[in-house]
């Protein structure tokens, strides 16, 4: 088997892009169509090749009906994996390529799935039936690219635009409307007009979809290289799945630390902070809470004292309705939770965040205090990068230099405290958390010699304590 390729013309004048099937995707296509059927690959692969990108998968559609896919490729491995709608599963070389059967949807009755599907043999009317022109594409070495739609032109043009009409296309199935938000983030592309309004329009129909499905494609979003520009464009999307964002919208925060709303800032934090799926969540939820902890001085002047443990719940409340794992939860509301800190350039405060943190999730808060001074006024902007920055080398220095921030890199242990007479119990945990805040404090050295003397002074003062009561 080899690459089978072809040089497709988006528009006149524009370069002609190169198609380039994988082996396996050839591989099935070549055997349905020795079995006398259609086959094409379609939708998202198609777009990404378009786009000179690597697709991720290689979906394939094609005139076989699915008892035929299943004896055209009878003794491969197959995953019957939603027969009733088309679709089968084949393994090729280990990896999983879905087939389906060109199908017309019957009505969608739960806003996302079709109640029935009825098989055709017309690959046009597939086509129909998917969601935005970018993704209504097929292609086949021999008979080229398949666009009826004008996807092609779209996908030149930076364009998301329905299959038809819009409304109906978010009607049959509203995770569409996060879909098409979602491209238009990672792709940096506009939204055709009608296609915004029906947007809005619909917006509510997603409250019909699961919330596992929402937060996938909010992931994804949030990490779009567009993603500020869609989020300020389609903010009532995500105030009909995150409502407790809403009041952000138009906070004036009524302070000279702050040129823009609470909304925009969130926004521009969103857009400075490094791009993992962490990190920008905790951009969206570190000022959640603002609204809800915003008082007004007699002079005008805003002030959000404790904003970031509102911030801190709202955010737990959301992923938790949202699904997220505990590990992102938990993260995220750490890191929101701390993200007030004032950073100082010495070791002793970089002990104490370490072993309040970990380094983890220390470096975590780094980057957001990074996006979020870089957010604020540009008057205060070197300055507060610059504490930051130097903040982060000490913490380097202390990590470099192993220094002690944890229980762990203590040079006593729990079995030393027995050892000199401490009975077995939450005293000793006490014990040692008192120690090693004298060793973060630059109180004492981490030597055992020293703790352990330190700790046989605590314990006679203890004992004559306990004694004096007793007496």
């Amino acid at each position: 088997m080899s690459h089978c390729d072809a040089i497709v013309n988006l528009k006149q004048g524009a370069p002609p892009v190169s198609i380039v099937l994988p082996n396996q995707a050839a591989y099935l296509m070549n055997r349905l169509t020795a079995c006398g059927h259609k086959a094409f690959a379609v939708g998202g692969c198609v777009r990404d090749s378009l786009m000179g990108r690597t697709p991720q998968d290689w979906d394939i559609c094609t005139s076989a009906l699915p008892d035929e896919m299943k004896q055209c490729f009878s003794d491969l491995h197959l995953v019957e994996t939603g027969m009733k709608h088309g679709t089968l599963t084949v393994i090729v070389d280990h990896q999983p390529f879905e087939l389906t059967t060109f199908r017309i949807d019957g009505e969608y009755q739960d806003g996302r799935h079709p109640k029935q599907v009825r098989f055709t043999s017309d690959l046009k009317q597939d086509l129909s039936r998917r969601d935005f022109t970018i993704n209504a594409m097929a292609y086949h070495p021999d008979a080229g690219l398949i666009d009826p739609f004008s996807g092609a032109a779209d996908l030149q043009e930076g364009i998301i635009r329905c299959v038809g009409t819009a409304k109906k296309r978010f009607e049959e199935d509203a995770l569409r409307i996060m879909r098409g938000i979602r491209f238009a983030a990672q792709l940096g592309f506009a939204i055709e007009e009608e296609t915004a309004a029906a947007l809005i329009d619909c917006k509510s129909l997603l409250d019909r979809i699961s919330a596992e499905r929402i937060r996938i494609e909010l992931d994804k979003l949030l990490c779009g290289a567009g993603a500020m520009s869609v989020l300020s464009q389609y903010r009532e999307i995500i105030g009909q799945i995150i409502p407790e964002a809403r009041p952000m919208f138009d906070l004036d925060q009524k302070n000279s630390y702050h040129i823009y709303t609470v909304w925009d800032h969130t926004l521009h934090v969103i857009d400075q902070i490094k791009n993992t799926p962490l990190l920008k969540l905790c951009a969206f939820f570190h000022d959640i809470g603002k609204p809800e902890m915003m008082t007004v001085t007699e002079e005008g002047w805003g002030h959000f004292y404790r904003h970031e443990l509102a911030s801190e719940r709202i955010a737990d409340e959301v992923l938790s309705r949202l699904k997220y794992n505990n590990h992102t939860r938990e993260t995220v509301t750490s890191i929101v939770r701390n993200h007030s800190i004032v950073f100082r350039p010495t070791a002793k405060q970089a002990r104490k965040l370490l072993h309040k943190l970990g380094e983890e999730k220390l470096r975590l808060l780094i980057e957001l205090e990074y996006a979020d001074v870089k957010s604020q006024n540009p008057i205060y902007t070197q300055e507060r990068v610059s504490a930051i920055r130097a903040f982060s080398e000490k913490m380097e220095d202390v990590l470099a230099a192993e220094n002690c921030f944890s229980l762990r890199d203590l040079a006593v242990s729990g079995r030393d405290l027995i050892a000199l007479g401490m009975p077995q119990g939450p005293e000793i945990g006490r014990t040692l958390d008192r120690l090693l805040d004298l060793v973060m404090e630059e109180e004492l050295p981490n030597e055992r010699a020293v703790l352990l003397h330190s700790a046989a002074e605590m314990l006679n003062l203890q004992a004559n304590v306990i004694g004096g009561k007793k007496s």
